[in-house]
């Protein structure tokens, strides 16, 4: 499985960068390249023909190299369900299933006193507590009782009676790899269990009052190290691999979500219910969405309470999103840092994704040190990677753009039959604030006779395929960028995401 945690040149062995970058050692001294990372030599040139303008002769679309790129752990095929619930250090109990539909949980079980259940059954009765972290060993997580909820529980039974619930908080759910395999949680034949209402693998959950108002969220929940998939004989899901409804500070951490377009869900799906910030670092988007939304790789909607919700995107590949957007927020401020965004060329008579990073609702937008690719993505596609306020521009919400050092890609002039040009950035009319488009370079477009398309911004390099390497770095960088870019998330994805090192154009490092 491919992973973008650590992005190289395809080859890795062309000529060295050294003295190519004018000031950098002046402006930020670098430390010495690690062998194998794209500052280590760029890929071999190219002889792409640069009239594909006026040819249509587009080079084929190319991703990062396998053989390079540092993966992320593979999905368990095997082993034996086993989830630790640690605290203070100590492991209290030991679970053979998540949670789902397996029986009812006994009362006063918060301290590892029934391990019959798993401890993230919806009802009736909570097995945790605010500071638990529970490992998930290796080991394929499929069936109705192999699926996690996490959200309010009652203690006992006369808190269940009075209707008394705990909330969860500080709870973190964190899969183990073992030689290299992590635990995955697989779509059963039975589909999404009733415990996560139909809708999802899994369900984090506030606490709501009769009238359906957020009482309490679940606070500062994480999870990480966890392949979450659909399967070609899964049942129905209703609405995502991840259902997100009522969390304060939710963290999915180096966690795959993919194949969910095989029941047209999303990847992951957030209600207008959630508070501070939903982050998403080291997470892998891969093949979720479908028409019926249409759905999206994810789906972030705005907070209905809390005017600074904050979608932040890390380090992070969402690719391959199937009729709806690699990412879509509504959420009142989006930012995306370090990462890549990438279409797919539509089958003949198909339809590929939409847009890569859609903000419909404006608010504020961040993106930077982004790689965005498209390519013919289809009839009913669209031909942006960026959208900015074009469904709506409420005064109510904070704005403000900032669109600086991306890479923005095109593999073909048109997105379908009907001759449509594609372009990068699609900012409505009516949005509002102030708006930075600065030190982005785009590759693969052709000018427009549509003028607003043909947006590209200050400092900006326009560059031909044989200007940039094979993992889309402009191979003469100019230094005349924002210098606040260094120090922040490089879209190289070294270690589980490096700082950018330079202010070059473009998503550099």
């Amino acid at each position: 499985m491919l992973w973008a945690l650590m992005l190289a040149g395809c080859g890795g062995s062309g000529s060295s960068d050294a003295g190519g970058d004018g000031g950098e050692s002046a402006a930020t001294p670098p430390e010495a390249p690690a062998p194998g990372s794209p500052q280590a030599g760029y890929s071999p040139p190219t002889q792409y023909a640069d009239d594909y303008c006026t040819t249509g002769n587009y080079p084929g679309q190319w991703t990062w190299d396998p053989a390079l790129v540092r993966k992320q752990d593979a999905p368990a095929t095997s082993g034996t369900p086993r989830i630790e619930q640690v605290r203070n250090g100590v492991v209290i109990a030991t679970y053979t299933s998540l949670g789902g539909d397996k029986g009812y949980s006994k009362p006063n079980s918060a301290d590892g006193g029934d391990t019959s259940v798993g401890p993230f059954r919806r009802q009736p009765y909570l097995q945790w507590r605010s500071g638990d972290l529970f490992k998930v060993y290796p080991a394929v997580y499929s069936g109705r009782d192999m699926q996690i909820y996490l959200g309010p529980n009652a203690v006992n039974a006369s808190d269940y009676s009075a209707g008394i619930f705990s909330v969860p908080e500080n709870i973190t759910i964190q899969g183990v790899s073992v030689n290299g395999v992590r635990p995955v949680i697989v779509n059963p034949p039975t589909g999404a269990s009733n415990s996560t209402y139909g809708q999802s693998l899994v369900y984090i959950e506030g606490r709501f009052n009769a009238s359906g108002v957020l009482v309490k969220p679940a606070t500062n929940i994480t999870i990480e190290n966890i392949d979450i998939v659909d399967a070609a004989g899964g049942g129905n899901i209703g609405k995502a691999g991840i259902y997100v409804n009522g969390a304060k500070d939710l963290t999915l951490r180096r966690v795959r979500i993919a194949g969910f377009k095989r029941h047209s869900a999303n990847g992951i799906f957030a209600t207008g219910n959630n508070t501070g910030t939903l982050l998403l670092e080291n997470v892998e988007l891969d093949g979720n969405g479908g028409a019926s939304g249409p759905e999206h790789n994810a789906y972030i909607n705005a907070s209905k309470t809390d005017p600074g919700f904050t979608f932040l995107v890390r380090n992070s590949w969402s690719h391959d999103a199937y009729y709806g957007h690699a990412l879509k927020s509504r959420a009142q401020r989006t930012v995306v840092e370090g990462s890549y965004l990438s279409g797919q060329r539509a089958a003949a008579g198909t339809q590929a994704e939409t847009y890569l990073l859609d903000v419909p609702d404006g608010g504020i937008l961040e993106a930077r040190n982004n790689i965005f690719v498209k390519n013919r993505s289809g009839n009913q596609s669209n031909g942006a990677s960026l959208t900015f306020g074009v469904e709506s521009a409420s005064s109510t919400r904070a704005w403000g753009l900032t669109v600086e050092h991306n890479t923005f890609v095109a593999f073909s002039r048109y997105y379908d039959d009907a001759g449509h040009e594609l372009f990068p950035l699609f900012i409505g009319s009516r949005a509002l604030g102030d708006k930075r488009i600065d030190a982005n370079v785009y590759v693969g477009y052709c000018p427009s006779s549509n003028a607003t398309r043909n947006e590209r911004g200050t400092n900006a390099a326009i560059l031909g395929f044989n200007d940039i390497d094979l993992s889309f770095r402009p191979r003469a960088p100019q230094l005349t960028g924002n210098g606040n870019i260094v120090g922040k998330p490089s879209y190289e994805h070294v270690a589980n995401g490096a700082q950018r090192r330079t202010h070059a154009l473009g998503a550099r490092d």
